[in-house]
């Protein structure tokens, strides 16, 4: 089994948390004007390109500093169903830890604050070059995470 001993206190972090809002588009639902189930993994994805982006580290510079960082686990509850032109509230957490980037995500009707969806993906560091998976974070994202860079 891998310990790892964090170089960093996350007790002290300021809130980790992005809220992105936006309207259901016509080309996301079905014949019934219901979201279609994948598109939930989609909002995730923009949610964490978001959460990612504002805190310095969009994708592509994820990838410039020598490392991917695949979904290695999804989990999805659809609560209720969203509709075509009905406006949502996406809100993406990261939960610290050292390791692996762990997000959870609560879609939610803003007008009822009603939930619609609940779910949670975790990512890995893999090395870009050799596809070896690293079992820490690189520090300098963990700096970047912290605000520390």
């Amino acid at each position: 089994m891998l310990f790892v001993v964090s170089e960093f206190n996350w007790e002290s972090d300021k809130e980790m948390q992005d809220i992105l809002d936006f309207d259901i588009p016509f080309y996301d639902v079905d014949s019934m004007r219901v979201v279609w189930h994948g598109n939930y993994v989609k909002y995730m994805e923009n949610g964490r390109c978001s959460f990612m982006a504002k805190r310095g580290l969009p994708y592509d510079q994820m990838e410039e500093s020598g490392y991917l960082f695949p979904v290695i686990n999804i989990q999805v509850k659809y609560i209720r169903p969203c509709r075509f032109g009905q406006k949502v509230r996406l809100i993406t957490e990261l939960y610290p830890n050292d390791n692996i980037l762990v997000f959870k995500y609560t879609l939610l009707d803003p007008s009822t604050g009603q939930k619609l969806m609940k779910g949670e993906t975790r990512q890995m560091a893999v090395d870009k070059d050799t596809g070896e998976a690293s079992f820490v974070l690189p520090s300098s994202m963990l700096r970047k995470l912290k605000g520390e860079a």
